[in-house]
């Protein structure tokens, strides 16, 4: 210890007080940061922003774990819990969850993992001899990444827990403290499978820029051999389900193995070089906010290279943007590298923090004004409807529902959602609940929507209710379509994010549509137009449609009399095609021939001379082209 003089003891008080405000900068933006993060997340779920296939598929896990069924078996992905992102935490999580307040107490995890992750950089940028200005500035800018708060629109994903793991791992070793820190690694592994990656590229960097070749080859090793006897061993082996074969079908143009995946990466380095020159601004996202400065670090650049192009390579987009879970774990090692950068660059430190700052700040802005504020302004007064529809779904029942209604379907033992994106691989098939079920031919069967529903969610509607179902629950824009009977179900076609008719008629009944005005007939499963209704009656029903020629029919109904003639109640538009909907006509008609994908935009509205009732929309592939 060491003692003062006297005369010198207020200049060391000033001393500690100076220290001390570029800690208590970094508490502050923590603490704003760790609140912003929190309410994001509370508004997504309060205006059924969040996803079942993230959220509302942790929530069935943990609801079913803490209820005893420690396999808990996702019906979402169709694979045991531990399978879907390799973390062992989902065990004790499941209690939390269970008991210490639900989706509040998720989020409120999310935000303790990067409050104590961006301590952890700060602590690093001091061990690289950074000055505690330096070092706070680097932590701060770390929460602006946008990687971070886009994370967290994803609802919730271990990778907040694996991100502080890994960056107080990096510090302990930086202190010397080593058994700390391979109890850290450890941690971090079991939180994420995915952070395997990124430890597989810091054992390197340990050997080829700090040449601690014993720590560099147990930290290799260990993750891939433990990366491949989990994906390649245990998953496929003990835990079948369709996680393993999405993440497969990523890099399937490499290989069909993760040990083949790695040899296709050299024997086809042609297609992963044309791969990576179409990523420009997924690198932009990731090293713009730093000006590629991370690059110039030592240990860690190996770590966020490994995710970096484990990203990069994957045939999923949600894996290059930036608002997804997919760049929280590469966040921390950017900021770890950009704090060793900074380290080497000691006459112009200041200079370059300054440019990162104001392009991390740029970036930042953009994302919050085109993703962020967006969100946070978007509404919705549906919430207690949906969970009133919830409590009248029998316990028992399969539920099949939409993405952004599952979260509050946790509940069900089996429980599926309707989303049309990368056909075969994120869409669950209704024959496959009822499997899962195991109930024969007579499953009881919940449809959960809330309108506008999607074409192919329309559709299956239409099959259901000729089938036997009927609408059991009806409240504003919530309703459930309940049955036993199975029926045939509509395939999707290979059109991404959408689904279009297989040579049969496509039905898509008006009532499960938004009205911008009418009411809906729940009797007859109309919409209702009142004859002085003017403009725009049905908005906006997208179709995406690949090429050929087809024919668009629309079923309406009046109760004029004969003499109304030829009378004009309305128009159909596609586009800026139009057809008139006259008095006494049952259908109407518009033919579209299409030589490329196309999204078409069909509309219905009302001139105000007459009532009259649409009944759906009849949409038939009549010709390829």
């Amino acid at each position: 210890m060491q003692f003062y003089p006297a005369h010198n003891r207020h200049e060391f008080i000033g001393t500690i007080r100076l220290t001390a405000k570029p800690q208590v900068l970094l508490l502050l933006a923590v603490v704003v940061f760790g609140t912003f993060q929190l309410l994001v997340s509370i508004h997504k779920l309060d205006n059924l922003e969040a996803t079942m296939m993230d959220l509302g598929d942790f929530e069935q896990e943990f609801w079913k774990i803490s209820h005893g069924n420690w396999w808990a078996f996702s019906t979402v992905f169709q694979t045991p819990a531990f399978a879907n992102d390799g973390s062992i935490y989902i065990y004790p999580l499941a209690y939390g969850f269970r008991y210490l307040g639900g989706a509040l107490f998720l989020f409120l995890l999310q935000a303790l993992g990067t409050a104590f992750a961006a301590w952890g950089i700060y602590r690093a940028a001091i061990l690289n001899h950074l000055s505690e200005w330096h070092a706070s500035i680097v932590a701060v800018l770390f929460l602006l990444y946008p990687a971070i708060i886009g994370g967290s629109q994803f609802d919730f994903h271990p990778d907040f827990l694996a991100l502080p793991f890994l960056v107080w791992a990096y510090v302990t070793y930086a202190s010397g403290r080593k058994a700390t820190y391979y109890v850290l690694l450890l941690m971090a592994a079991l939180s994420k499978n995915m952070a395997l990656i990124s430890i597989a590229g810091w054992g390197l960097g340990l050997i080829f820029y700090r040449k601690q070749l014993r720590d560099g080859l147990i930290a290799f090793l260990s993750s891939v051999a433990l990366f491949f006897i989990e994906m390649d061993v245990i998953f496929p082996r003990y835990f079948h389900g369709g996680t393993e074969k999405i993440n497969l079908s990523l890099y399937e143009y490499l290989g069909h193995s993760f040990s083949s995946i790695l040899t296709g990466i050299v024997v086809h380095f042609p297609l992963v070089l044309h791969h990576l020159l179409q990523e420009g601004p997924y690198a932009l996202w990731i090293f713009g906010p730093v000006l590629a400065l991370s690059l110039f670090g030592s240990a860690s650049v190996l770590a966020l290279c490994g995710l970096f192009f484990l990203n990069a390579l994957s045939m999923l987009a949600a894996q290059q943007t930036i608002t997804d879970q997919y760049q929280v774990i590469l966040a921390g090692w950017v900021f770890l590298a950009l704090g060793e950068s900074l380290s080497r660059f000691r006459s112009r430190r200041s200079l370059f923090l300054f440019g990162v700052g104001l392009s991390t700040l740029a970036l930042e802005a953009i994302f919050l004004a085109s993703s962020i504020i967006p969100l946070l302004n978007r509404t919705c007064q549906a919430l207690p409807q949906v969970e009133n529809a919830v409590r009248h779904i029998p316990k028992h029942a399969v539920v099949w529902t939409q993405d952004r209604l599952g979260p509050e379907a946790y509940r069900f033992k089996v429980v599926g959602i309707a989303k049309e994106q990368v056909p075969g691989q994120f869409i669950d098939s209704l024959r496959l609940l009822w499997k899962e079920a195991g109930r024969g031919q007579k499953t009881p069967t919940a449809i959960l929507a809330m309108r506008p529903v999607s074409p192919y969610l329309a559709e299956v509607i239409a099959d259901a209710l000729h089938a036997g179902y009927r609408v059991s629950f009806h409240q504003g824009p919530v309703f459930v379509v309940s049955g036993s009977r199975h029926f045939p179900l509509a395939a999707p076609s290979a059109v991404d994010s959408g689904w279009q008719p297989q040579g049969a008629t496509w039905m898509i009944p008006a009532w499960t549509q938004a009205t911008d005005q009418g009411s809906i007939n729940w009797h007859q499963k109309t919409v209702l137009i009142p004859g002085k209704t003017r403009g725009t009656v049905l908005p906006g029903v997208l179709l995406q449609l690949g090429p050929g020629v087809y024919q668009v029919d629309v079923a309406i109904s009046d109760s004029l009399p004969i003499r109304a003639g030829h009378r004009v109640l309305g128009a159909l538009f596609i586009n800026h095609r139009r057809q008139l909907i006259v008095a006494g006509a049952t259908t109407v008609q518009l033919d579209l021939a299409l030589r490329h994908p196309q999204v078409e935009d069909l509309r219905l509205t009302a001139w105000g001379d007459g009532a009259f009732a649409v009944h759906g929309f009849y949409i038939k592939r009549i010709a390829a082209n």
